[in-house]
């Protein structure tokens, strides 16, 4: 999806007839939300193509995450935003595995890891990283 610059500024700020503030009921969220999926440089993430085939992605900082098996139940449990809360989701399915190997020519940069995509309980599509060192990450939403 490509957008210039000038698009992007002569795009308009809210749906027409809007006033401050944009969010006051949920009919009014929805009709911004769609203002703004109108745009021609915005894509969901639900309809981004797999990252490893087209580039696409939504990506998330590299959050340290815990796994827990219990019982062959395997759970996710990472900690965010401002208070830091702890989150729980259940891994429902895994999507897909690969390893990503980059600047391995260069020892600060150098990355070697194995990836996983997994569908949450929650409905969430994410990417983990597990590093050489055994610990996992989360590196990706794509939904």
């Amino acid at each position: 999806m490509e957008a210039s610059v000038s698009e992007i500024h002569r795009h308009p700020l809210r749906p027409e007839g809007f006033e401050e503030p944009l969010f006051p009921t949920r009919e009014s969220r929805r009709r911004v939300m769609d203002h703004l999926l109108r745009s021609s440089w915005l894509s969901r993430a639900s309809e981004m193509e797999d990252s490893r085939a087209s580039g696409q992605a939504a990506h998330a900082r590299q959050e340290p995450v815990e796994l827990e098996n219990r019982h062959g139940c395997v759970r996710i449990v990472w900690s965010s935003g401002r208070r830091r809360c702890r989150k729980r989701r259940h891994i429902v399915e895994v999507l897909g595995r690969w390893r990503e190997v980059r600047a391995w020519w260069d020892e600060e940069r150098a990355k070697d890891r194995n990836l996983v995509r997994v569908l949450l309980s929650d409905g969430s599509v994410v990417d983990l990283a597990r590093e050489k060192d055994g610990e996992w990450f989360l590196v990706g939403v794509t939904d």
